[in-house]
């Protein structure tokens, strides 16, 4: 499955209703999204020269040929190279559930079998951090002490019958945030030892991290940027 490719871009929510006209004519009618919040400090809005803002994810199943159009496209019609305008980044898929499966995923796309880039190439890491709500700015200041850049946060809640849930005999509450936190592959394991260290199972953010590879991103230079 290595022509096939998950794709999140984040964005200010105010560009929602641009982004779908986007998607239609970049090929793509199978669109996800979900309301979320950036997590930049002050001091680098403040350098960036721009103000906090609501964000909004979208999530689209695209092959390498889709991808690889529609992020060229985000550079020169969405602009999102510009500071602010958001960031954008794909990750391989391992597997789909079968071909009906595929057509409903990639629907509007005629399936390129393009093989993407093997795992071992690739440079940059998607370090996903489930806590509880209300522990994102801890997660985020350990983080940061590691050297990462920023996130963005996702509301959730667990699917437990309980109000709450009891792992390894701490509670654990239901309402959750879920802080995707982009970096180079070389800093992953410092910046998921920093969040497990000072925000992890046994503190109060009962934060749970894991780790997936990134194939390319766009935008947000101030966060990444890209090597020669």
């Amino acid at each position: 499955m290595g022509n096939m490719f998950y794709m999140i871009i984040i964005t200010k929510r105010e560009y929602e209703e641009g982004y779908h006209e986007f998607f239609k004519e970049n090929g793509i009618s199978m669109v996800l999204s979900d309301l979320c919040k950036g997590t930049a400090q002050k001091k680098t809005l403040d350098y960036l020269g721009i103000e906090k803002t609501e964000k909004i994810m979208f999530n689209v199943i695209a092959d390498c040929e889709h991808r690889d159009r529609i992020l060229k496209n985000l550079v020169n019609q969405m602009e999102i190279e510009v500071p602010g305008n958001g960031i954008a980044f794909t990750i391989p898929l391992e597997s789909i559930g079968g071909e009906s499966c595929l057509k409903y995923l990639a629907q509007g796309q005629e399936i390129s079998r393009k093989e993407g880039e093997k795992m071992e190439n690739l440079k940059y890491s998607l370090i996903i951090v489930v806590a509880d709500k209300g522990s994102s700015d801890t997660v985020m200041e350990a983080a940061r002490s590691a050297n990462a850049k920023g996130g963005t946060v996702v509301q959730a809640k667990g699917t437990g019958e309980n109000a709450k849930e009891r792992f390894f005999g701490v509670s654990i509450a239901t309402e959750k945030e879920m802080i995707y936190i982009l970096a180079k592959k070389q800093d992953k394991e410092e910046i998921m030892s920093a969040i497990m260290e000072k925000a992890g199972m046994d503190t109060d953010a009962h934060a749970a991290v894991f780790s997936i590879p990134v194939d390319k991103i766009a935008g947000l230079r101030s966060v990444v940027t890209e090597e020669a």
